[in-house]
């Protein structure tokens, strides 16, 4: 028996809560008139960029233990930029509740591909912290009401695409968990923002003429979510999965959407209906529950801090 690793649950509920501060910021952003599409490409491009200037700089105190496959680099980057293309489309065909819970699906996927892989039944203590999470973001995306409204369309493309937005963000989760452990979190974050600003890149020249970056008055927001937003818990959420399973990090990652409600409680007056109190807090009933999972053997423990 070994101990939990405190830190690493830190560090991926730190991502969870910036991730939901930058969706606070960017939707104020975009009531000012901005792209939420070239919002999002401009924070991969600047993440590359700073990025990619601190590796020349200063190279990275990572100790690299092995450099992973080039298609697992390609599947992380278009990893990291498809889980929001697609997100983006099942909103443009979805209510925001349905896109949302159907994204959060994701953790689930993880715990189903990591009982594959490692041939090991999960634990009813997961299941129930997996339950419990995933029924608290339906609850605090406020899924009854809608129902209750007779307000739910499903059109077929957008949950296709709601669907393939759970997907990409459970291979972030699993390749990105590969990634962090073999070269640390800096070079992986690196990698895979490359490869997804080449996509980001594609898509811009089909869209055409990039307004909002070339709108001054976004210039300080822009690098505001690149900086605090999108480096930084990207860094803490990959450091974070070379200590804790990806399937765990999944679970605890549902924190953003209750970071999202607090935020908007708190900053933007947007008051908390008696469902998303009560998602909230079966979201941290299931992030508590997975953190009271036995812990990791000390060996593996000691294994994935050698590596940064």
């Amino acid at each position: 028996m070994g101990r939990v690793d405190r830190a690493g649950y830190l560090a991926v509920s730190a991502a969870a809560v910036l991730w939901a501060a930058g969706g606070a910021y960017a939707s104020r952003l975009i009531d000012q008139g901005a792209s939420l599409v070239e919002l999002t490409e401009a924070r991969a491009w600047v993440t590359a960029l700073v990025l990619g200037v601190a590796a020349l700089v200063r190279p990275a105190s990572e100790r690299i233990r092995e450099h992973p496959p080039l298609w697992l680099v390609v599947l992380f980057g278009l990893s990291i930029a498809g889980a929001n293309f697609t997100y983006y489309a099942a909103l443009a065909r979805l209510p925001v509740a349905v896109a949302i819970t159907t994204q959060y699906t994701a953790p689930g996927l993880v715990v189903a591909w990591a009982s594959l892989a490692e041939r090991r039944r999960p634990s009813v203590r997961v299941f129930g912290a997996l339950g419990a999470a995933v029924l608290g973001v339906a609850l605090l995306a406020e899924v009854p009401a809608l129902l209750s409204s007779g307000g739910l369309r499903l059109d077929a493309i957008g949950f296709g695409a709601a669907a393939l937005s759970a997907f990409a963000y459970a291979s972030y989760m699993i390749s990105g968990e590969r990634m962090g452990r073999s070269m640390g979190a800096r070079q992986a974050v690196l990698r895979g923002f490359i490869v997804a600003s080449v996509l980001w890149v594609v898509v811009q020249v089909v869209r055409g003429r990039p307004d909002t970056l070339l709108d001054p008055r976004f210039t300080f927001g822009v690098l505001f979510l690149a900086v605090a937003t999108t480096i930084a818990p990207f860094l803490l959420f990959v450091w974070g999965l070379r200590r804790i399973r990806a399937s765990d990090a999944g679970i605890v990652s549902t924190l953003e959407p209750l970071a999202a409600a607090v935020i908007a409680f708190l900053w933007l007056g947007q008051g908390l209906s008696p469902w998303q109190i009560a998602g909230g807090a079966l979201v941290i009933v299931g992030i508590a529950l997975v953190q009271a999972e036995r812990p990791l053997p000390e060996e593996v423990l000691a294994e994935r801090g050698a590596v940064g």
